[in-house]
């Protein structure tokens, strides 16, 4: 599912047809319909955009509602997703996790201090624009779906919110301590030193993604090139250049990388 002309899908279509995979892109934007039917999908990627969670239900992006529901239901019968940045949120989202902007919250003020009631003490907004280092900490590095990935691999990141882990429903009777907590059905996968919730993996086969592993340098040139208001206004002025440069210096390593991902996750759904 595609939400704007300039973010497609990239070597996602050409890896899933080395491995014999057809598929079919619905550009939502121009009016293609969302899918409903889950029978007739091995796998729905949801891909990026500039809209956000908080405009499911408007008017401006009325497929947006219709996603949502798509992906709960895929959601409660744990059926294969992936999604990338808003794909990712979109994903979070239905699966009933809070998206939110990405801040830093301040160190707690003493009780009675100005600060505590300064613009000073007021998160601090984090968007993430750029290339960027991912890690991939454990227990998510050993993530069938991120083997074989280095930490602090360069990646590209474009969003302004985030997402909470989902997280299983919690037991109506749970045993008292010292029993262990009860499973999340969730694991973290990758985070950056400004965004902590970088991956996820929810269930077993519903994967969210912030930042991009699925762009050709082709299409990070178009991304750029339609919002470059945005890195100048994240980034300054040589925002663009920079990302230029960046994507010259880093581009080579996130394509092998961005393969290794697509490739992992269909030999995992494949196994399992």
């Amino acid at each position: 599912m595609q939400h704007v002309p300039y973010a497609g899908p990239g070597r996602i279509v050409p890896v899933l047809r080395d491995f014999g995979i057809p598929t079919e892109t619905r550009h939502l934007y121009r009016g293609d319909e969302v899918p409903t039917d889950l029978d007739e999908l091995r796998l729905l990627v949801v891909l990026g955009g500039p809209m956000s969670v908080r405009d499911v239900g408007g008017e401006q992006y009325p497929f947006l509602a219709k996603e949502v529901e798509t992906l709960a239901r895929m959601v409660r019968i744990d059926h294969a997703v992936l999604g990338i940045a808003l794909g990712a949120q979109l994903l979070a989202h239905a699966a009933g996790a809070k998206v939110y902007p990405n801040v830093k919250s301040p160190p707690p003020a003493p009780p009675g201090s100005p600060a505590a009631t300064t613009a000073a003490a007021q998160p601090q907004l984090l968007p993430e624009f750029g290339w960027s280092p991912i890690t991939f900490p454990f227990p998510g590095g050993t993530e069938p779906i991120v083997q074989g990935m280095i930490d602090n691999t360069p990646f590209l990141s474009w969003h302004h919110d985030t997402f909470d882990i989902p997280r299983l429903p919690a037991p109506t009777n749970p045993p008292p301590p010292p029993a262990p907590p009860p499973p999340t059905g969730s694991s973290l996968l990758a985070s950056s030193k400004l965004c902590k919730n970088q991956a996820f993996r929810f269930k077993n086969r519903l994967f969210g993604f912030q930042f991009h592993f699925e762009m050709t340098e082709a299409e990070i040139e178009q991304l750029i090139s339609n919002d470059s208001q945005g890195l100048i206004d994240v980034l300054g002025p040589d925002g663009p250049a920079k990302v230029r440069d960046d994507t010259k210096k880093f581009y080579a390593r996130h394509a092998r990388a961005g393969d290794r991902i697509v490739k992992n996750y269909v030999q995992y759904l494949r196994r399992y």
